[in-house]
Formats: structure tokens, C-alpha cells, sequence
């Protein structure tokens, strides 16, 4: 059997380091950070297999690819799933229930507490026929040193102790996604207990007692709730007796088929409506804000799913714990030794011996003492033989350690652990191969890997740890100092680089570094066998090969060795030609003396993520990002990964205006529904935003219904994000008690603008867009996600930028109207009916979206253009302002010949 461990992701500006480990029939993941998803398509690598995820935090760093990537396990093969982290991991996890959730897996989550009773050795939490798992608490203050951890879970096959096995009925869901469930086999035997609430009746009766509350749920009660909502989530009801999923029909990945319904009934629905906007708030305002519609039920959902328990869409209990306060937070560093492989039989030996062939032989093998007759002249003899004596030497088992120590103030807690005196010596003294009883080694530390913040790795007393691992050690090292930028989707790099030629104004190079800011090899006092931590980053545990990166995923990088200079970028003659054109056409214009700019050209309209449903390689999932220079910036919806896109796009120093800057600007969050490809990055952001020093002056205003912000008041408790004012489940028009309108009309003007207003749409669950105008004069009308619809229309007539979501082709009309989505002739056809001075196409469910013929055949010039009514067909990282979307009729040509190119020269992108 050979196993590896490899890198998937590396320590840049859009992902933090994931770690897999691979065997034949299993594989395990360290860490699912924001992107993990696309980084598993980018490097083709494969999920499939995948046992049990381990947290070094339960924090949104290191969590937020997890959403993403149980949808994409549980759509595959994977039917059972351990999660392993700090306590927080199963608080994070269930507040997930509103967009989160399949019956095609069991999810089994297990928290390994900071401190329990001392033991005088160490205890794996977790163990499978693979491997062993050791869990390494690592606190920010000297005074509280880690102890053992004793054992979560025994084996990967065992149940969880709580019991909540009941199945339970169907309910009506409106605001939140669900999952078509099928019931399979098995589970229609289990009739009786379809009505059974998941919950112990102790619970049950705490419920009671609080006014069926959650948030009022304390120690065991909260944590058994928490748990029972997860079992909600993942209720493994679409898995037969063998362990397969069952057949049923493929429902969309981001929810179950609407009822059926049309466009009327979407306008009935919106003059429910007294006033047509959905929950606002404030975070780091001054004043708490919740606005919530009136007439509305947002506590009626429909969900195809089993019985809720009480309180399922009410506040979860708060996130507490024990320890001391610190501006770091504690981590879980783990400590992973594989299997021990027996040493070569040999069979001369045997046959010296006398040991017949057959099952004595093969029980020697197992490691028994076998007992046998054999001749010896004319004397039968009765033998015995140990494995020993004719087994070689077994092989010692490898084992690996990843660190995750974010600043100095971690290392004496680190030390502590692993020194003369520590549990976990044997894993770190110079002799780190230690012996056991028996004589034969325990282990032998191959690499370990070092997640480490500013200034721990010049820190001498982190030095002489790293030495401590002895000379057969390699050490990966991701530090933000120590290690180049280099991008992770080179995909969607190499295809910007491409269109740069075309406008290198309009078409940005992602920012990247090849370069880390301080030299690794210059540190002294290292050990000799260290490196950065690179994504592909290969290690073969068994034969045991240095690291090296794998050249599978080298092979998928086209972007650095052009940007290198290692290779050309080079151009078919027909596209060279076709680009030549545009520029010429765009140039002549400009130089037109009757030419003039259109009003309000500065007004950016920046795509962060284009693509529908999930990420690809070449586009991010949803996020727009309007800049209003002078005033501030618009964010409509956050995929997964929008901060990553942000700081791609424009750095974080080095820049006229950064990242940093950009959030800093950052005044409305728009989120228009509950589906993951549209809010997942949020927490993400927030948690950014949070590090700002100084803090924002002004408040930063979250638009989007009451599901987005239960889980993000849910989360602030880990997050660290700060929002105020109790958090109210039903009501009418409320602000703090105050005049209802003050923070709304606050948020206008911050912006600029005359109104923002809220757009009932129609999409598979409640789903809202958006059209806001400033006192300039310009006005922006977004549809979030939806079929076509007169409302959007009514509401943003006259728009000067229509922002459509344009899913499916025009061939795939009856599967849009499946998904409840829009073709893109649909949605130009609502520009047109809007009169929209330019209708801005995104939310493409194909990276190499098929124009309509009478926009491809289209040949403009400079005598011959469009003046009006542009169309814009979007994609990650464009630079473009209002001014500037008349330019992009001369570059539609070009930028789908580069499309058809790249097509060819990548087969591999057609999976996407």
C-alpha cells in the first residue's frame, strides 16, 4: 500500500494552507478555507474517497470552503463524513442549516476539547485502519499549558452516541433552498417515526421551560441541540443498506425545483408587500437596525426535509467558552502516523525450515506462532516458528505534523507540549524515531508542516523546536513573509493575460508575487531541510520521496511560465487579426473630435465572480462590486472567495487604492438570496473588515433577508464581527425603537444616493434584486437570481446599467425555466424592455457562455456602432466603468475567439 500527503492550497491572497492525505481508499483533509472547492478543479484533483476534515480552528479562515465542498462530496460518492476540529466546530456547522443541507451523507462532527483529564501518554481522538490522530492543543498564554486529549471517537466506523435516527415529514419552505429528499429503501420500514422530533426529552422539556428559545439553551442542552440540527441537515435518508446512494431524480445543486408557478404570481407576491424591502442592519453602527416587511411570514419555510426540531429558524444558543480572552486565537495542531507495514516473508527460510505451503504459511504472515510436524531423517519432530524468524523487519510507520501557530505568543505553549517534560516528546526529541518496548521504532517524522504568523519563525526559540524534529525531517513553511503570492487560479489568470492584450486597461493582470517579501534561505538557524509551502507540493510517505511538486498540476499551470518568460503567449493568426481590429476601431473613436464621454463614466462596475452555482476554473462564483468614487462602494452578493477576488484585483499594497482600501470604502452589502454561490464569502469579508486599523468611521449597512442575518449574529460569537442590538424574529417596521426610516435614509445618504429599493423576483426560493439611484442623475438595477420578470422591469425603468443574471444559453430555455433562471437573449430582452443605456450579462453557468448569433455577427466599426443600448458580456477582474461599455461591442469578437481557443488548447475545462 502507498499513501502520500500533498498540498492542495497554499498561504495566498485567496486561500490559507489545506493539507491532503491520500491512500489507495481513503483520503483526509486539514483545513477547508474559502476556495478549497475551486482548487480542487483547478488542480483536477480528485475528493472522491474522502473520510473525515480536521480544523486547526474553528474560525471562518480555515472554515469557509466547507459549505462549498460538502455540496460537492455529497453530490459524488461520498455518503459518511467525520468533521474534527476545535470546539466551535459544530456551533459553525449548524448555523449552515438555512442553505446547507443534503440526504445523500452522514455528517458525524466531533470537537476536541482544549483541556480534559491528564493522562500519562498520548491518546489518538482518532483512528481508522490508515492512520492515527493526535490532537495538539496550542494556546496564546503561557499560563494555561495544554494536556492529553483523550479519545472523541474510536474508530471511523463507530456511531454517534446521540441517538437521532428518527426520519421526519415533509414541510412548506419559502425563503430558504432545499434538497429534493428520496426516502430510499430503507427508510419507508421506518414510517412510524417520520413524526419524531430529534431531540431527548430532557431537551425537550428545557425547551419548554424557555419558551421553545435556543439562545437560552446553556452546556450539554445547547450542544446536544446543535448536534441534533446537524442530523437535520444531513439526514443520510438517500442511502440504501449497502451504503450506496439511491437512485433519485438529480435535483439542482443549489435547491429544489420551485412549485409550480409563473411570472403573475411573482407580482401577487410582491404587492404582499407594504413596503418591498427585506431586512437591513447595521454592523458597527451606532444604533441597532432591523427592518423587517410587513405582512410577511418569514418563520413559514417549506422544507422537503425531515421533522424540524424547535426553534430550527430561531437563534441558535451562543457560542461560549472557557477560555481567557487574547487577541490570537488558540489552535488544534495535529500529529498524523500512518500504518505499520510488516517486513518481506522469505521464503527460502520457510522452506528451510520446513514450513509447508499453505495456510501455516499465511498465518505466519498475520504475525501468529504456528506449531507443525516435519521430518527430520527418520524422525517426525514437532516444530514451532515465530513470525520473526522468517519475517524482515517491518517497516517503521512515517508520520506527519502540521503546526498552525499564528503568532510568537503561541510558542510556549507549543514547546510546552513537545519538550523534555511534554506528551507529545516522543514526537520531537532529536532521536524522533524513538523505540518502543519491543525495540522497533514507533515512528519516523517525515515533514511537518508550519502555518506560522509574523515573527514566529525568526524567533529563536521557535528555531531550536524546528531542529528538534532531527535530520530526517522536511519542514514546509507557510508564512505571509517568507513565501511568494503566486496565483491560484491560473486558469482564470492566464485567459485575463490573454484579454490584457486586447485592453490592458479594461483586462487587469491579477496582482501576484513570485517573489516573498523576505528570503527563506537567508533566515539562519534553520533547519537544513526546509522549504515554502507550495500548492502541489507532492510527498510520497510510502516509498518515502522527498518533497516535490507534482508535475500533474505543474502541468494545468500556464500563466507563470509566461509571465516567467519561460514561454510565449502566443495568438493564432485569426485572433491576432481580430484584436487588432478592436483596438483600432476603440482607438479611432476616441480620437474623434465630436466624440463625447457619456455621463457618469467614472462609476465602476466591477465583477469579483461571474459564474452560476459553483466555481470553475476560469470564473469565481457571484459577487459585483459598484465603486462610487467619493463616496464609498456597493457589494452585490458574496460568493465564496470575494475577498480573495477583491484582493487579486487590487492588491494590498503597492496600489493607489488596495484591497484594503476598497473594504475600507465599503458602505451597503446587498445579499439576494439564500443560496451558497451568493453569500458564503460574506462572513469572510466581515472577518476582514474586522482588522482594520482604525476601524471604519462609518457603519457598514447588510441588505438581505432574515436567514443571512441569523447565521451572521450566530457566527459574530466566533467570528469576532460586531453586530448590535437584539436580533427580533417577527415584527413590523422597527429601527431601535426609533423613527423607522432614520438608518435607511442614512444609508443613502453615506452613498449619494435618492432611494435603494428592493425587487420581489422569481427564483426557486425567495430570492429579492435590487435598483438604487443616486442624486447624480445614474441608476443601477441588479436581479440577483431569477426568470424573467416584469417587476424588475417596472422597478428599474430607465436603469443606466441593468446588472442580469444570464445562466443559460438560448438553447437551454426549458432547463432555465427548471432552475428558474434566465437565458441570455432573455435577459437582453429585459434591458431592451427596460430601456437600460447598457444591460451588464453575469452568473454564467458555462466559463465559454454562447452568445446570440445577431450579437456575434455583428461587425461595428468606427463610422458604424452602437450609441446606445450596450450589451456587456461579464467576467472575472473586468475593470469597467459606465464610461467605458460602449468599447465592449468592438471587443465581443475577439474575447469569444480567445474563449474558443483556450477551449481547444484545455480540454480539461470541459467538465465546467
Amino acid at each position: 500500500m502507498v499513501w502520500s500527503t500533498s498540498v492542495l492550497t497554499a498561504l495566498s491572497s485567496d486561500t490559507e494552507p489545506s493539507i491532503v492525505v491520500t491512500f489507495n481508499n481513503a483520503r483526509y483533509q486539514f483545513n477547508t478555507s474559502e476556495n478549497t472547492t475551486r482548487s480542487f478543479v483547478q488542480t483536477q484533483q480528485n475528493w472522491r474517497r474522502t473520510r473525515a476534515l480536521f480544523f486547526t480552528q474553528a474560525r471562518v479562515e480555515k472554515m469557509s470552503g466547507l459549505p462549498g465542498l460538502l455540496m460537492s462530496l455529497a453530490d459524488s460518492t461520498v455518503n459518511k463524513m467525520e468533521l474534527h476540529g476545535p470546539e466551535g466546530l459544530t456551533h459553525i456547522l449548524a448555523s449552515m442549516r438555512m442553505y446547507l443541507f443534503r440526504d445523500s451523507i452522514e455528517i458525524q462532527p466531533f470537537e476536541i476539547p482544549w483541556r480534559n483529564t491528564t493522562m500519562p501518554f498520548p491518546v489518538p481522538f482518532y483512528s481508522d485502519d490508515n492512520i492515527k490522530v493526535y490532537g495538539v492543543p496550542v494556546f496564546p498564554f503561557a499560563h494555561l499549558l495544554p494536556v492529553t486529549i483523550p479519545p472523541t471517537t474510536s474508530t471511523f466506523t463507530e456511531e454517534p452516541t446521540l441517538d437521532l435516527s428518527g426520519k421526519r415529514k415533509r414541510e412548506p419552505s419559502s425563503e430558504y433552498p432545499s434538497k429534493r429528499l428520496n426516502l430510499g429503501n430503507e427508510a419507508t420500514t421506518r414510517k412510524k417515526e417520520e413524526n419524531r422530533e430529534p431531540l431527548s426529552e430532557p431537551l425537550h422539556r428545557k425547551l419548554n421551560e424557555v419558551d421553545n428559545k435556543p439562545e437560552a439553551l446553556e452546556g450539554e442542552y445547547a450542544d446536544e441541540y446543535r448536534k441534533a440540527v446537524i442530523q437535520v441537515m444531513f439526514p443520510a435518508t438517500n442511502i440504501d443498506s449497502t451504503g450506496k446512494t439511491t437512485d433519485a431524480p438529480k435535483a439542482d445543486r443549489k435547491g429544489k425545483k420551485a412549485s409550480a408557478g409563473n411570472e403573475g404570481a411573482s407580482s401577487v407576491r410582491s404587492l404582499q408587500l407594504n413596503i418591498n424591502l427585506p431586512i437591513l442592519s447595521i454592523l458597527d453602527g451606532d444604533k441597532p437596525s432591523i427592518i423587517i416587511p410587513e405582512n410577511v411570514d418569514m418563520d413559514s419555510p417549506r422544507r422537503s426535509r425531515a421533522k424540524l426540531p424547535s426553534g430550527y429558524k430561531l437563534q441558535l444558543p451562543k457560542f461560549t467558552t472557557d477560555l481567557p480572552p487574547s487577541p490570537f486565537p488558540p489552535t488544534m495542531s495535529y500529529i498524523v502516523v500512518g500504518p505499520r507495514f510488516r517486513g518481506k516473508f522469505d521464503a527460502k527460510r520457510a522452506k528451510e525450515l520446513g514450513i509447508p505451503e499453505g495456510p501455516l504459511r499465511s498465518n505466519l504472515a498475520k504475525g501468529e506462532t504456528i506449531t507443525f510436524e516435519t521430518q527430520k531423517g527418520d524422525e517426525v519432530i514437532q516444530r514451532t516458528v515465530k513470525p520473526e524468524e522468517v519475517i524482515g523487519k517491518s517497516e517503521t510507520p512515517g508520520a506527519i505534523i502540521i503546526l498552525d501557530i499564528p503568532s510568537v505568543d503561541h510558542i510556549v505553549s507549543l514547546v510546552s507540549s513537545f519538550g523534555p517534560s511534554g506528551l507529545y516528546h516522543k514526537f520531537w526529541s532529536n532521536d524522533a524515531g524513538s523505540a518502543s518496548v519491543s525495540g522497533e521504532e514507533e515512528h519516523v517524522v517525515r515533514v511537518v508542516h508550519h502555518l506560522v504568523g509574523d515573527g514566529v519563525l525568526e524567533d529563536e526559540r521557535y528555531k531550536t523546536f524546528m531542529n528538534g524534529f532531527g535530520s530526517q525531517a522536511h519542514h514546509l513553511v507557510a508564512s505571509r513573509q517568507h513565501c511568494p503570492d503566486r496565483l491560484t487560479f491560473t486558469s482564470a489568470g492566464f485567459h485575463q493575460l490573454r484579454l490584457n492584450k486586447i485592453d490592458e486597461q479594461l483586462f487587469p493582470i491579477p496582482k501576484y508575487s513570485l517573489v516573498a517579501k523576505k528570503d527563506l534561505s537567508m533566515v539562519p538557524g534553520l533547519p537544513p531541510k526546509v522549504q515554502p509551502l507550495s500548492t502541489g507540493l507532492y510527498t510520497s510517505m510510502r516509498p518515502f520521496a522527498p518533497p516535490t511538486p507534482d508535475k500533474a498540476i505543474e502541468a494545468t499551470d500556464n500563466f507563470h511560465p509566461v509571465i516567467s518568460e519561460k514561454q510565449p503567449l502566443e495568438f493564432s493568426p485569426f485572433l491576432s487579426r481580430s484584436i487588432d481590429r478592436a483596438r483600432k476601431n476603440v482607438a479611432q473613436i476616441l480620437s474623434k473630435e465630436d466624440f463625447k464621454p457619456v455621463e457618469h463614466a467614472d462609476i465602476g462596475i466591477i465583477p469579483l465572480g461571474t459564474g452560476g452555482s459553483v466555481p470553475s476554473r476560469y470564473r469565481n462564483v457571484l459577487s459585483t462590486l459598484i465603486r462610487i468614487p467619493g463616496w464609498g462602494n456597493i457589494l452585490l452578493d458574496t460568493g465564496e472567495g470575494t475577498w480573495g477576488q477583491l484582493v487579486r484585483f487590487y492588491g494590498l499594497e503597492d496600489s493607489s487604492y488596495t484591497a484594503w482600501q476598497a473594504l475600507r470604502d465599503l458602505k451597503c452589502i446587498f445579499v439576494s438570496h439564500m443560496h451558497g454561490d451568493h453569500h458564503i464569502g460574506l462572513a469572510h469579508l466581515l472577518a476582514k473588515r474586522r482588522t482594520l486599523d482604525p476601524p471604519p468611521e462609518h457603519p457598514l449597512y447588510v441588505v438581505s433577508i432574515r436567514g443571512i442575518h441569523l447565521y451572521l449574529r450566530e457566527l459574530s460569537d466566533s467570528m469576532h464581527y460586531r453586530t448590535n442590538g437584539a436580533y427580533l424574529t417577527t415584527g413590523t417596521w422597527q429601527i431601535g425603537g426609533d423613527e423607522a426610516w432614520l438608518d435607511y435614509q442614512t444609508m443613502c445618504e453615506s452613498l449619494g444616493l435618492e432611494y435603494l429599493k428592493t425587487v420581489d423576483v422569481y427564483h426557486a426560493c425567495r430570492c429579492y434584486g435590487v435598483t438604487f439611484k443616486h442624486n447624480d442623475g445614474w441608476s443601477v438595477t441588479f436581479s440577483g437570481d431569477t426568470q424573467p420578470t416584469t417587476n424588475l422591469v417596472n422597478a428599474g425603468f430607465n436603469s443606466t446599467v441593468l446588472i442580469h443574471e444570464a445562466t443559460m444559453a438560448d438553447d437551454e430555455i426549458e432547463m432555465a425555466r427548471r432552475k428558474r433562471h434566465s437565458t441570455i437573449g432573455e435577459a437582453i430582452t429585459k434591458g431592451k424592455q427596460m430601456r437600460a443605456k447598457n444591460t451588464f450579462l453575469t452568473h454564467f453557468s458555462a466559463r465559454y457562455p454562447k452568445m446570440p448569433p445577431y450579437l456575434l455577427d455583428a461587425r461595428p466599426d468606427s463610422n458604424n456602432y452602437a450609441k446606445e443600448n450596450f450589451i456587456v458580456t461579464a467576467f472575472d477582474h473586468l475593470n469597467i466603468t459606465i464610461g467605458d461599455m460602449w468599447k465592449m461591442q468592438f471587443y465581443l469578437e475577439p474575447m469569444m475567439r480567445n474563449f474558443s481557443e483556450i477551449n481547444n488548447e484545455d480540454p480539461g475545462s470541459d467538465s465546467e
